[in-house]
């Protein structure tokens, strides 16, 4: 019986619990992890802000185009304007062929601020006569 009595106390100290280690060591994996999600989900948010801005520069693009497909040759000029933060840039021509005006070529540019500074977009197009 006594034998019995010191292989059992022997078998309960070997199982005591968690040693302190093993608790730091599932502590750093654990805190490896959640500043992995914070970090990526910081990058989300940052991301989706750009695209943010880039859809609103988009627009004001389309916007500009849509009045100028709206209006005659004769009356798209050359001029500036800034909405909503996005400063937009144009210069309209004239396109001719065989000495007729055949439409206006327009070229506009979007700038828009990002994290990293302004930047631009370019577009062109051509108005029919």
């Amino acid at each position: 019986m006594l034998v019995m009595n010191r292989q059992s106390a022997a078998r309960r100290r070997g199982r005591r619990g968690v040693t302190m280690i093993e608790l730091l060591v599932a502590l750093a994996i654990i805190s490896i992890g959640v500043f992995g999600l914070a970090g990526g989900a910081t990058l989300v948010t940052r991301l989706t802000g750009g695209g943010t801005i880039q859809t609103r520069a988009a627009m004001v693009a389309n916007a500009h185009i849509e009045q100028w497909r709206s209006m005659t040759c004769s009356s798209v000029s050359s001029g500036q304007d800034t909405v909503r933060s996005v400063i937009s840039q144009w210069t309209a021509t004239s396109v001719t062929s065989a000495g007729s005006r055949r439409g206006t070529s327009i070229s506009l540019t979007v700038q828009y601020p990002t994290t990293k500074g302004m930047r631009s977009q370019v577009y062109n197009t051509i108005l029919p006569c």
